[in-house]
């Protein structure tokens, strides 16, 4: 159950094993008590797997190596731990947690004596798959290869290789200790050894694991020796896993330095022991060791050393936290108090050697200091020079570097190789460089007084040296030619073949003057004897050709680009004939012909040779479109689109359009819409032109003369129209206006009047009103209905007549239960109760109203639900 091993192993932060001898049997076989110190983080919760009460300790037998252990026994846990960091540094902002928990697990071993000693070892599957040191392998390999997990082991003596009665060293200490990203830091790692054996400390690689577990969460036996290193990220190592800012005291066990960018590290520390010169153990203790980021409220941080003495104003640079005073101490009996962190610049009155002190927040419980060497010797300047740059060749680097105090002391020369060995002490050394390339050269100089510093340039190391020559070229047959060559370095030039129409060449800058085509060679020599050469084709012309575009017909106003060919890279110009205006200087130009027409000339020009071409552009308008009519139409009529000014014609959109490719057409919008029309003529214009015709839809007017209503006999009703801005109803009988928009009716049959409603524009649209006049005052009530869902008869509701207020209608079942309820008029039951139909039955009916008289009438009675 891997998930099981994962959960919990992930959480395990290092192991050691240890071994203290108790005993010689009798039978001759040893007793050692054996200790493993498990180490786990201090994290709970859900999925988080706890310190494991017991593990396995598996040993084998070093002289028969095999895949059988001699013993397994299962350990249980003796003691446990939690350490926490004891003191934290009151000015680091929200510090972090430090804690991790150290689990005991102890047994006694016996094993009979043999050469090469035993090895005890407990296996877990995976690390933290985030270590930044270490690389993170496959998690599902076969057992024994299940990724980056770790195995503590320590070995038993043998005969051979140690000593039986011997026993392991301790590390001494289990201490939290919290390590900040670059800044210093001590871990302690130092143990201590009951024989008093002399011990050695260094950093050594950690081991993988990887078992399978069973159902317990308790890791399987560990499989046998030989175990596999871990895989290191780069630059970081076995033996530098924390980089190379940090190293461990060989004598003390004391890991300390600058500690590395923020993240989880592997940490092993092997012990040896040695009595008598010989080695008679290891002990060793893998650790993950987590580098935070601890922000500080103050710090103080500059360069360490000033010792360039350019001149004896020393500029001091303030790194620290912002915002806070500062107190600077020059060394020179001069203070300044300052909050601005700004570069410093500070005049020493003498030479000499100071230690400049910064103090940051210096009245503070949480301030900073920090301090710099400052030498004071001027004027110290570093130069240097470089004869030669051919490879294979000797480099000449000379010194030039001057000091107005003390002498020259010592000189480091980095030729920039990237080889060690390449480098030199010498004032002026020769380097021979083997392969081409660019070099960073530096010279790190320093003065008898101590003042240091680094000057760099880099160097282009090549085979043969840089050589740039005329480019290939043509020229006219009546004309000479000023070649010419250059270099970055110095040498000679010589041109070849000397003997054909050419003058200088033994210069950088000859003329020549060809009758045909020729190749001309420079050849370059530097002062190293390398060599360079370059060819120049000189194309010899008798006489030249340019070719205008066709004639062509252009529209008004539009640009247009003129084109020539030619059969090589002369000079061109371009001119407007009519105005002997010059539109252009190459084999394009962009014009804007004006009618009716104008012609243009191109002319070609190498040295003494020409030619010429024209072409001619006729200027023709285009089409002067037009669309109408701009209308408004109905929904649902159409309008008669008409276009003019051209050829052929194109409308869109072309939906609503019955022929979209005729001058007139039919249009049917649905909506108001743009129609556009685009138009070309045969006139040599080619440029389409658009005109647009706009077209508004009325939309469908809703017309609405109310809703159906029951009316008492004898009493005028006001019928209200709505929709339009003027209206017609008919029939005429029982109205007392057919042209008002809420005319009174007063007839004696129940009778339907249409009306008409029509916009400001004309358009029109017809609605109904159902009208029945019953004699009342007088509510009316059926005695059956059917809630069937045909549309007929499905709801049952009074029908009031002369009625103006409904107090209530109720509906209850034969037991008296309230199945509705309500006071809206002309609203009924469905037949249903909270959406469940009501059975087929008789129920009970209450209603009450007040009539025009304010008289109050109240019924009740019964109605059947047929289905």
């Amino acid at each position: 159950m891997m998930g099981t091993l994962a959960v919990h192993a992930k959480h395990i932060i290092g192991g050691q094993v240890y071994y203290t001898f108790l005993q010689q049997e009798a039978n001759g076989n040893y007793t050692y008590r054996v200790t493993m110190r498990l180490y786990r983080t201090c994290e709970s919760g859900q999925n988080i797997a706890e310190m494991p009460a017991s593990v396995y300790l598996t040993v084998y037998d070093n002289d028969n190596p095999g895949t059988t252990a001699i013993t397994s026994p299962l350990v249980g846990r003796s003691s446990f731990e939690q350490k926490e960091l004891a003191q934290v540094d009151p000015c680091i902002v929200n510090p972090p947690r430090v804690c991790f928990q150290v689990a005991y697990y102890t047994t006694n071993i016996t094993v009979a004596p043999n050469n090469k000693g035993y090895t005890v070892s407990f296996q877990s599957c995976c690390r933290d798959n985030f270590m930044v040191n270490i690389i993170a392998e496959n998690m599902n390999g076969p057992a024994g290869n299940q990724g980056t997990g770790a195995t503590y082991f320590t070995e038993l003596p043998g005969r051979q290789n140690g000593i039986p009665e011997n026993s392991s060293p301790q590390f001494n200490k289990e201490e939290a200790t919290l390590v900040c990203a670059g800044k210093k830091f001590t871990y302690d790692f130092s143990a201590s050894d009951q024989d008093n054996d002399e011990l050695t400390y260094s950093f050594c690689s950690a081991y993988k694991g990887g078992r399978a577990t069973n159902n317990t969460g308790i890791p399987d036996p560990a499989i046998p020796p030989p175990y596999d290193y871990v895989s290191y990220v780069p630059p970081y190592s076995g033996a530098s896993p924390l980089g190379p800012n940090v190293t461990i005291d060989s004598k003390t066990g004391i890991i300390s330095g600058i500690a590395p960018d923020p993240g989880k590290y592997v940490v092993t520390v092997c012990v040896e022991e040695r009595r008598n010169g010989k080695l008679v153990g290891t002990l060793r203790k893998d650790f993950h060791i987590n580098v935070t980021t601890c922000v500080k409220q103050v710090v103080a941080a500059m360069p360490d050393k000033y010792t360039e003495c350019r001149s004896m104003t020393v500029t001091f640079l303030n790194n620290s936290t912002l915002g806070k005073p500062y107190h600077w101490d020059f060394g020179d009996g001069t203070t300044l108090d300052t909050n601005d962190p700004a570069p410093l610049p500070h005049t020493y009155a003498a030479p000499g050697i100071y230690t400049v002190k910064l103090y940051v927040d210096k009245n503070s419980n949480c301030g900073d200091s920090a301090t710099a060497k400052v030498l004071v010797f001027p004027v110290f300047h570093t130069d240097f020079s470089t004869a030669g740059r051919c490879v294979d060749k000797p480099v000449q680097f000379t010194d030039r570097s001057t000091t107005d105090m003390g002498a020259m002391a010592y000189y480091k020369w980095d030729f920039g190789t990237g080889v060690a060995a390449d480098s030199s002490n010498l004032a002026n050394p020769q380097f021979t460089f083997t392969k081409t390339g660019n070099y960073q050269v530096i010279l790190y100089a320093r003065t008898s007084f101590g003042c240091e510093q680094y000057d760099t340039t880099t160097l282009s190391v090549y085979d043969h040296p840089p050589l740039y020559a005329t480019t290939d070229t043509v020229i006219c047959i009546n004309d000479s030619l000023k070649l010419a060559a250059t270099s970055d370095v110095p040498g000679t030039f010589t041109w070849e073949p000397a003997s054909y129409r050419i003058f200088d060449e033994n210069t950088a800058t000859p003329t020549v003057f060809p009758l045909v085509d020729t190749f001309y060679t420079v050849y370059f020599t530097d002062q190293e004897q390398c060599t360079a050469e370059k060819r120049v084709a000189i194309d010899v012309r008798q006489q030249i050709h340019v070719n205008a575009m066709s004639d062509s017909t252009v529209c008004t106003g539009d640009e247009v680009k003129l084109r020539a060919t030619s059969d090589g890279p002369y000079g061109y110009t371009w001119t407007e004939l009519g105005s002997n205006t010059v539109v252009g200087n190459d084999l394009q130009a962009t014009v804007l012909p004006q009618p009716p027409s104008q012609r243009y000339e191109i002319h070609a020009q190498l040295g003494k040779c020409h030619n010429r071409d024209t072409v001619g552009m006729k200027v023709v308008d285009p089409p002067r479109a037009a669309a109408l009519p701009d209308s408004t139409i109905c929904s649902g009529s159409r309008v008669l689109l008409r276009a003019s000014g051209g050829a052929y014609y194109t409308w869109s959109p072309s939906y609503y359009v019955e022929n979209p490719r005729s001058a007139i057409t039919w249009a049917k919008p649905t909506d108001t819409t743009l129609f556009t029309v685009t138009v070309t003529d045969t006139l040599g214009c080619p440029k389409e032109v658009t005109a647009t015709a706009l077209v508004k839809v009325v939309p469908p007017v809703q017309a609405f003369a109310g809703n159906d209503t029951i009316v008492m006999l004898g009493t005028p009703f006001q019928l209200h129209a709505s929709g339009g801005v003027r209206y017609t109803w008919s029939p005429s009988a029982g109205l007392n206006s057919t042209t008002s928009p809420s005319p009174f009716a007063a007839y004696d049959k129940d009778i339907t009047y249409t009306v008409t409603a029509y916009t400001q524009e004309g358009c029109s649209g017809t609605d109904d009103i159902f009208v029945r006049f019953i004699a009342g005052p007088e509510i009316y009530i059926p005695n059956a209905f059917s809630p069937n869902g045909d549309g007929k008869n499905d709801i049952f509701r009074p029908l009031p007549v002369g009625i103006v207020q409904m107090n209530y209608f109720r509906v209850y079942d034969r037991w008296g239960k309230l199945m509705y309820s309500s006071t809206a008029y002309l609203k009924g039951w469905d037949g249903t109760v909270n959406g469940q139909r009501a059975p087929v039955g008789t129920y009970v009916w209450m209603v009450e109203g007040v009539d025009i008289n304010q008289k109050t009438i109240s019924l009740k009675g019964t109605v059947t639900i047929v289905r």
